[in-house]
């Protein structure tokens, strides 16, 4: 993958800091790329974990709600945190929070434990991830912020690999897993640590002109614009259609129309592998294309997938659907990201990310909830419809806000 350029500075002319924000955009991709492998080795070690600790397989679900919390946390404070000690030493904190939560999640004795670890580590998650989102809104074009994104999936994509070669192929515990990773993330730790003056360096003023000066913008002053609401409300709806498909189709299909899990579980690999190809694509894409247009594009294909979810055709209809979903998708959480400097103001962006990271976040955990309740009045096939309705919304909102409130 291409490292892009940093964005020019006010003269046109390529800024002194170009080859430095190369090399920090360089340290993004791979802390994308770790946070990806850590989430991702969940999906195969909790079938041991769970054995470890004597718990039952549903209980991945407490976890997952502290996970979740302290990702909130995180991702609602992470304004403020950056507006006061910059985002070198918050993204350092955040790393410092991730490696020990790693550490201790390889040494818990106990699943009280394990559960209280999870939550702190996933607070540093959050922390490090709003951090490098606003790095590279602030520094970057959309092509490097689905480049940056992509990462995540790539991490994503190769984490059952390795922790399948680990405890299979090696026949080691789940534990090393998550202690091979606390040494990745002690590497990532020294970098950020040698690193992190630079993170928030700004490109030097024209000649003549004097730095701007900075003002620490509060939470309260960013929910006062009504462009940073309707922004926060559009990653609601976001985040109830990727994570509601990846969450509930496989009850669709298998429990409804009877599709075999394997066949199933292949098909979601497709959604979420098409995640990672999309994000490269449109990458790429972005460099030729308007972001409005790419966005135009984007949140109308869910529909169309979502269409051919709902119906009971062929089996390759609901895969075809699933890829369309994916590859729609794919680019509209990186773009509008990249857009939110231009659309609330420089000032706010800190603030405005951590809001949208963690209202994503929450549509995804609320709305396929509701799909799921709407099952028991109308049955399992209200999960399509239910993505359905999420994807039209997702479109209609996305229409009216970019109409209302263009990036600058």
């Amino acid at each position: 993958m291409l490292l892009p350029p940093a964005r020019h500075n006010r003269t046109g002319e390529d800024s002194p800091m170009q080859p430095d924000k190369t090399r920090l955009f360089a340290i993004a991709v791979l802390i994308f790329i770790a946070l990806g492998v850590i989430g991702g080795l969940l999906n195969v070690a909790w079938t041991y974990m769970q054995v470890t600790f004597d718990v039952k397989v549903s209980a991945i679900g407490v976890l997952l709600v502290f996970a979740t919390t302290g990702s909130l946390i995180a991702a609602f404070g992470s304004g403020a945190l950056i507006g006061r000690f910059g985002i070198g030493r918050v993204a350092l904190a955040g790393a410092l929070l991730v490696t020990a939560g790693l550490v201790g999640v390889a040494l818990s004795p106990a699943w009280a434990a394990l559960v209280a670890i999870t939550f702190v580590m996933y607070m540093g998650r959050g922390t490090l991830d709003a951090g490098m989102n606003n790095f590279v809104s602030a520094n970057y074009d959309s092509a490097a912020m689905n480049w940056l994104h992509a990462s995540w999936g790539v991490g994503l994509t190769v984490a059952p690999g390795i922790a399948t070669f680990i405890i299979v192929t090696l026949d080691q515990s789940w534990r090393v897993g998550y202690a091979v990773m606390a040494a990745v993330a002690l590497v990532l730790v020294a970098l950020l640590a040698a690193t992190r003056r630079r993170w928030d360096a700004p490109d030097p003023p024209p000649q003549g002109d004097a730095p701007l000066p900075a003002r620490r913008v509060t939470m309260r002053e960013t929910l006062g614009q009504p462009v940073a609401l309707w922004s926060i409300a559009l990653f609601f709806v976001y985040g109830g259609v990727e994570i509601g498909t990846g969450q509930l189709v496989n009850t669709l299909l298998v429990e409804s129309r009877g599709v075999a899990q394997e066949i199933a579980s292949l098909w979601l690999s497709f959604y979420w592998g098409s995640f990672t190809v999309g994000r490269i694509l449109i990458g790429a894409l972005a460099l030729r294309l308007d972001d409005r247009a790419i966005l135009r594009a984007s949140t109308a294909v869910p529909i169309i997938g979502t269409i051919l979810l709902v119906l009971r055709g062929p089996g390759v209809l609901n895969l075809a659907g699933l890829v369309l979903i994916g590859l729609g998708l794919a680019a509209i959480f990186p773009i509008l990201i990249a857009q939110t400097p231009g659309r609330v103001g420089r000032a706010h962006t800190a603030n405005a990310i951590g809001f949208q990271v963690g209202f994503a976040g929450l549509g995804a955990a609320i709305l396929p909830g509701l799909f799921g309740l709407a099952t028991e009045p109308f049955g399992l096939e209200a999960i399509g419809y239910g993505l359905l309705i999420n994807a039209v919304a997702l479109f209609a909102l996305q229409r009216w806000v970019a109409a209302r409130y263009s990036a600058r």
